[in-house]
C-alpha cells in the first residue's frame, strides 16, 4: 500500500468546521457557507490526496535508485534480477505496492536505466470520481568503466591540478590493452604513444586520446601490507645473493607457511649475477622480505623471479629503494614473475612496498635499467624517476603502481593487457563502481 498521510483526520477536521457553520442561525452563514462547502472540500482533499501521493512517489523513487544502483553493481548478465530482487525486498520492507518495474541497459552509454509505476488511491477526491493518482518515477546510473591501467599514479594528498604522470624526453610507448593513469595530472611533454589512452582525474596535457577528469582511482592494494610479517628485529647485516643457492648468515630466516615459504632478509638484498633466485621452475611460490633495507642490483647483473613476491618493509628508519646501477656504460635488468597460487595472499604481486614507509623511498633508475615484470609492482609513495626501461614480462600482463612517474629521454615503456592473461596469474585491479544517479 502506498504511504498515508493524516488524510481522514484533516478530513474529519473539515467536516466537524462544516457541521459547526452549517448549525448556526445568526446571519447568513448557513447559505453562505453551504454555496462554499463544496469547492473548500475540493481543495481540503486535493491537498491532502496529493499530498499522500508525493510521500509515496518519494517513498517509490528511493526503492527504485537502490534498485538500480544494486543491479549496476553487480554488473553481471543477472543484473535485471539482481535489481528486481533488491526492489522488492526494499519495497516490502516500506509496505508498499507497485507494479513490476522496467529495467534497460544501454550498452554505448553503460547507462542503467528503471521506471516503475503504482496508484495512489484517494481519501477525498473519490467524491468527484478522482478514485487513484497516478505515480510513476524513472531513474538511470552510469557506470564507470574498471581500470585497466598499466601505468597508475596515485599522488597522495595533491590537488588534481598536480602533474604526478610526466612523460618528458622522447618515451617510446607501446601498450596494448591497457592504458596509463592518474589520480591527479597527466604531462605528455613527449611521444606518449598512439595506442593508448590518457587517463587522468585533472588535465592530461599534450596527451593522445586524453580522457580529463575521470575519477579517482581508490587505492585497492595498500590492504595487502596486512600480510607482511616481520622476524628480523633490530639487525640487519644485510645479504648478498647470486642466483644458485640460497644465501647463508645471520640475515637470511627462512619461514614456512602454509601457502609458501617466506626468505626474510635482515637489511639490504645485494643481488649479483644471472638466473632465477628460488629456481626457474620452483614447486611451491616464495615470499623474499627485505626488512629495513633496499634492493640493490649489481652491474651487469640479470636477475629473475619465478612464482616469487619481492616484499619491502621495516620501522621506516633506513631507505628503502629499487637501486639499479648508475652510470655511462652500466647496466642490469630485474625480470620478476609472481606467485600464482590462488590460496596464496601474494598471488599477482611481483614486488610490494609497505605503505607505512614514507622515508627514503622514491627512486631514480638510469639509462642502463631494465625492469620487467608481469603482475602488481605497487611502490605507493614512492616517486619514481626513470632513464631506464620497463615492460611486461612473459605472461603480458603489468601493473606499476607508484605515487609519481616521470620519464626523461628516450624511455621504453612496453606493456600488454588481457583480461586472460591478467586471470590466469591473480592480477587483480579496480572493477569500477557506480557513481552517480542521473535523472
Amino acid at each position: 500500500m502506498p504511504y498515508q498521510t493524516n488524510g481522514p483526520f484533516m478530513l474529519s477536521s473539515a467536516l466537524r468546521l462544516a457541521s459547526s457553520f452549517i448549525r448556526r442561525t445568526d446571519g447568513s452563514i448557513a447559505p453562505t457557507f453551504a454555496l462554499a462547502f463544496i469547492p473548500i472540500l475540493a481543495a481540503v482533499g486535493a491537498a491532502v490526496d496529493y499530498s499522500n501521493a508525493n510521500l509515496t512517489k518519494a517513498g517509490l523513487q528511493a526503492v527504485l535508485d537502490s534498485a538500480l544502483l544494486r543491479g549496476a553493481q553487480d554488473d553481471s548478465q543477472n543484473w535485471k534480477n539482481v535489481a528486481l530482487d533488491m526492489f522488492k525486498a526494499n519495497l516490502a520492507l516500506k509496505n508498499m505496492s507497485a507494479a513490476e518495474p522496467t529495467f534497460t541497459l544501454d550498452q554505448s552509454t553503460t547507462t542503467y536505466s528503471g521506471s516503475v509505476g503504482t496508484a495512489v488511491p484517494t481519501w477525498v477526491m473519490g467524491v468527484f470520481n478522482v478514485k487513484s493518482i497516478p505515480v510513476v518515477v524513472r531513474a538511470a546510473a552510469k557506470a564507470i568503466p574498471g581500470d585497466n591501467s598499466c601505468i597508475l599514479t596515485l599522488d597522495h594528498g595533491q590537488p588534481t591540478s598536480h602533474v604526478s604522470l610526466d612523460l618528458n624526453g622522447a618515451p617510446v610507448i607501446n601498450l596494448s590493452g591497457c592504458s596509463i593513469r592518474s589520480n591527479t595530472a597527466i604531462a605528455c611533454n613527449g611521444h606518449d604513444g598512439d595506442n593508448t589512452k590518457a587517463i587522468a582525474a585533472g588535465g592530461a596535457s599534450g596527451c593522445h586520446r586524453p580522457k580529463p577528469n575521470s575519477p579517482v582511482v581508490p587505492d585497492i592494494y595498500a590492504a595487502l601490507a596486512s600480510n607482511i610479517t616481520s622476524v628480523c628485529g633490530s639487525q640487519r647485516p644485510g645479504v648478498n645473493w647470486e642466483p644458485g643457492s640460497l644465501p647463508t648468515g645471520s640475515g637470511f630466516i627462512t619461514v614456512s607457511k602454509s601457502t609458501h615459504v617466506e626468505y626474510h632478509v635482515c637489511g639490504d638484498l645485494n643481488l649479483s649475477g644471472m638466473g632465477y633466485l628460488t629456481g626457474s621452475a620452483p614447486s611451491t611460490d616464495a615470499i623474499i622480505v627485505i626488512e629495513n633495507g633496499s634492493l640493490n642490483i649489481a652491474n651487469d647483473a640479470a636477475i629473475s623471479t619465478k612464482r616469487a613476491s619481492i616484499v619491502l618493509t621495516g620501522d621506516n628508519t633506513y631507505p628503502s629503494q629499487i637501486v639499479f646501477p648508475q652510470g655511462n656504460g652500466k647496466s642490469a635488468s630485474l625480470n620478476l614473475s609472481p606467485p600464482t597460487s590462488s590460496a596464496n595472499p601474494w598471488q599477482g604481486v611481483a614486488l610490494y612496498q609497505d605503505p607505512k614507509l614514507t622515508k627514503n623511498v622514491d627512486n631514480k633508475w638510469g639509462p642502463g635499467a631494465t625492469f620487467s615484470a608481469d603482475g602488481l609492482v605497487y611502490l605507493g609513495n614512492s616517486n619514481v624517476v626513470t632513464d631506464g626501461n620497463t615492460a611486461s614480462s612473459n605472461a603480458k600482463c603489468s601493473k606499476f603502481v607508484m605515487n609519481r612517474f616521470t620519464t626523461n629521454g628516450s624511455v621504453d615503456l612496453d606493456f600488454n593487457q588481457s583480461v586472460a592473461a591478467c586471470a590466469a596469474i591473480g592480477l587483480k585491479q579496480w572493477g569500477g563502481v557506480v557513481v552517480h544517479l542521473v535523472k
